[in-house]
């Protein structure tokens, strides 16, 4: 997700371009199908600022039973990438030595998104992704995904010391 705005850094400040962004971006692990959606470029004084509304599909790990699904979601990027070298004189520019990280426009006057997009991706995914919200996960024994059946484990050994309130639970039930 390359754009090219040395016309943009021309223009006065407040200039804008849009852009669709297709499914036909062939993107990283995180997103195996590419992004869908629209880029909103608008030109700073210092560089651009960068609007996106993005959808991606990730590939996740149910932290449950350690199966892949996949996860849609919509994502709202809003960055400002600093121009690294002064456009009219070709020299470069002294970036902000902030502790926070930012995005550069290259050398070629050229915006890549991959990475503000890829940080995005990774801050949207959840702490703990389940496939399902009742995901019975791996019997902790011997290991079966407790989704496809119960295990024929001997999971039902208890310690001795628990069994008047396994049977408290029991009992709860009815």
């Amino acid at each position: 997700m390359q754009y090219n705005v040395a016309q943009l850094l021309r223009e006065p400040t407040g200039s804008t371009r849009s852009f669709l962004v297709e499914r036909t971006f062939a993107g990283g692990p995180e997103s195996p199908e590419g992004p869908q959606g629209e880029v909103r470029i608008l030109r700073t004084h210092q560089g651009v600022l960068v609007n996106a509304e993005i959808q991606v599909e990730a590939n996740l790990t149910c932290s449950r039973c350690l199966r892949g699904f996949p996860r849609s979601s919509s994502l709202h990027i809003e960055e400002e990438f600093l121009a690294a070298v002064d456009f009219s004189t070709g020299r470069s520019i002294d970036l902000p030595s902030d502790d926070e990280p930012i995005f550069i426009i290259d050398e070629d006057n050229v915006v890549d998104l991959s990475e503000a997009l890829r940080q995005y991706v990774i801050a949207d995914e959840p702490m703990k992704p389940l496939c399902q919200a009742e995901c019975l996960g791996l019997c902790h024994v011997c290991g079966n995904d407790l989704n496809q059946g119960i295990c024929k484990c001997d999971a039902g050994s208890m310690d001795p010391r628990w069994r008047a309130l396994a049977g408290l639970l029991n009992t709860g039930s009815d």
